[in-house]
C-alpha cells in the first residue's frame, strides 16, 4: 500500500460518508409513486461503488505502481485561476460578456497573438451557443448582478 493511495482513498471515503449521510435528507416518496430505484437508492448505489473503488485503490488492487508524475505546469494553475474568475464574472456581469472576455483572455494566456482571430472565434462560439441553447432549446443563462440591477 502506497501512502498517497491510502490518503486519496481516505479522502474519497470521507466524501462518500458525507454524501451518503446527505441522502437521508431526501424526501421519501410513497411506494406506489416510486419507479425504478427511487430518489435515494440510486445515489446510494453510486456512492457505494465509489467507496468500493476507493477501498480497492487503498490496497493497490487494479492500481499498478508507477513513477512519480512530473509537477503540474504553472500554466495549469493559471488556467484554473482564469476559470474561477470566469465563474465569478458570470455572476457579476452575465454569461455572454464573461464568455467573450474569458475566451479571448484564455487564448492570449495560451499564446495566441492575433486579437482579431480570438475575438472573431469568441463571438462566433458565443453566437452558436446562444442560438442553440437559447433560441432552439429555449434555455436561459445568467444575466448577472449588474444586469439584474438595471431591470
Amino acid at each position: 500500500m502506497r501512502r498517497t493511495d491510502v490518503v486519496v482513498a481516505a479522502v474519497a471515503l470521507f466524501a462518500c460518508a458525507v454524501a451518503f449521510g446527505l441522502t437521508f435528507r431526501f424526501a421519501t416518496m410513497p411506494a406506489a409513486m416510486v419507479s425504478g430505484l427511487g430518489a435515494e437508492a440510486f445515489p446510494r448505489l453510486v456512492i457505494g461503488v465509489i467507496a468500493l473503488l476507493a477501498v480497492l485503490a487503498a490496497f493497490g488492487i487494479g492500481n499498478p505502481p508507477m513513477e512519480t508524475p512530473p509537477p503540474v505546469p504553472p500554466m495549469v494553475w493559471m488556467t484554473a485561476a482564469v476559470l474561477l474568475a470566469f465563474v465569478g464574472a458570470v455572476e457579476l456581469v452575465g454569461m455572454w460578456p464573461s464568455a467573450i472576455v474569458f475566451l479571448v483572455g484564455l487564448g492570449l494566456l495560451w499564446g495566441e497573438r492575433s486579437l482579431w482571430k480570438l475575438t472573431a472565434s469568441a463571438l462566433a462560439l458565443c453566437a452558436v451557443l446562444y442560438g442553440l441553447f437559447v433560441r432552439v432549446l429555449g434555455g436561459n443563462f445568467p444575466k448577472g448582478l449588474i444586469a439584474n440591477l438595471w431591470s
